[in-house]
């Protein structure tokens, strides 16, 4: 089967319907699993006839070749990949007079940035964003990982994140990063009208020109014998406390 390439196909239930819904003009083919059928999937396949997307039974042989990684569920879609935004779109989003980014520094991991994704989406932050380079960006993982959320908001790639951080502050956001030994509690944070939280990589948190170019630094307390979480675990907690006090 021949993919084009700006054509991507994506497995999984949850990210197949986000497509289906946000932008059915994109999916050119539904592949089915020959030997699944549950009503569930027979929904799915109506769906995608009535948006006009071709619906195919396909073999083991199939799902293996191209859902190798992904847990498919018996469902795979060709469609269009989803471009991430450029930095032309912070210039319109910085316009606004109450807003929440998420940033995410040199995180690597498609999991954690799957799962960041889909807190963002349930968290309806304005936009997510990664530097150009040592950060993953929308590959498959991430998109299956998301549930959906990679679909539902604005995902921006910016060149030199530091020059980001400097832009935002001069439109009155408040960046706020995340260090295991910063002096303030999350749960302590007064927060303005417009925040950008940064989450740092897996393994060595912000690097040091972002933690200096943050006009604050927050912490979770650990009470139990671990020393921090997961990038993903404490974005999620995080996000949703920014959402509590905003």
């Amino acid at each position: 089967m021949r993919i084009e390439e700006d054509q991507e196909i994506i497995c999984g239930f949850n990210i197949i319907e986000t497509v289906l819904n946000s932008r059915p003009k994109s999916a050119k083919a539904l592949f089915v699993l020959d030997s699944k059928s549950n009503s569930r999937i027979k929904n799915m396949s109506s769906k995608a006839q009535s948006s006009g997307v071709k619906v195919s039974l396909k073999d083991k042989d199939f799902f293996s070749i191209y859902c190798q990684d992904h847990n498919h569920q018996g469902l795979a879609l060709l469609c269009n990949k989803r471009k991430a935004e450029d930095e032309s779109l912070l210039e319109e989003l910085l316009k606004k007079d109450s807003l929440l980014f998420l940033i995410l520094d040199h995180v690597t991991d498609p999991q954690n940035v799957g799962a960041c994704l889909r807190s963002a989406a349930a968290a309806n932050v304005d936009a997510v964003i990664v530097p150009k380079n040592r950060s993953c960006h929308l590959t498959p993982t991430v998109r299956k990982i998301s549930s959906g959320g990679s679909e539902l908001i604005p995902f921006v790639i910016v060149t030199n994140l530091v020059r980001t951080l400097k832009k935002m502050k001069l439109t009155g956001v408040e960046i706020i990063g995340t260090e295991k030994s910063a002096s303030e509690n999350y749960k302590d944070i007064c927060l303005d009208k417009k925040n950008a939280l940064v989450i740092g990589s897996e393994n060595k948190g912000l690097r040091k020109l972002t933690a200096e170019n943050c006009d604050r630094l927050i912490r979770i307390d650990m009470p139990g014998p671990m020393e921090s979480l997961n990038a993903s675990v404490a974005c999620g907690i995080l996000l949703f406390e920014f959402i509590r006090k905003f």
